[in-house]
């Protein structure tokens, strides 16, 4: 689906965060190894701060979101996959951050006409970064 508004970025970006939040919180109570499950509860705990950080700016930004129109920018490029299973955590959320940091990458350029939700979608992406060299 083309994402050819801000608002329909920010209403994206807050639906796979929700889905990659509810898969960190049920990978860690699936997961036996103590030192993973501790990487996914934090990861958890970051994806609850990453949906407040969109909701403030969803919150500062409504004026913004229908006046410039944004193309190039396409939902099925960022798809994931949250299925649970003990033996693909590690990959299945190797895979999430590295499409989540694509995301918010093409997205930040995407929306550089708004300074801060650029800024704030290219800490999301950096955090994304961080979180692939944590789990590798």
């Amino acid at each position: 689906m083309e994402l050819g508004t801000f608002g329909a970025i920010l209403k994206y970006a807050m639906e796979i965060e929700q889905e990659v939040n509810k898969f960190y919180e049920s990978a860690a109570s699936v997961a036996k190894d103590q030192e993973l499950v501790d990487k996914f509860k934090e990861l958890h705990k970051r994806g609850e701060k990453r949906l407040k950080t969109l909701e403030r700016v969803r919150r500062e930004n409504v004026t913004e979101m229908i006046l410039e129109p944004i193309v190039g920018l396409d939902s099925d490029d960022y798809k994931i996959e949250t299925e649970i299973s003990e033996t693909g955590l590690i990959d299945t959320a190797l895979s999430i951050e590295k499409t989540l940091h694509g995301f918010y990458s093409e997205a930040a350029i995407k929306i550089e006409f708004l300074i801060e939700a650029m800024y704030a979608f290219e800490l999301l992406a950096e955090a994304n970064e961080r979180a692939v060299g944590i789990l590798s």
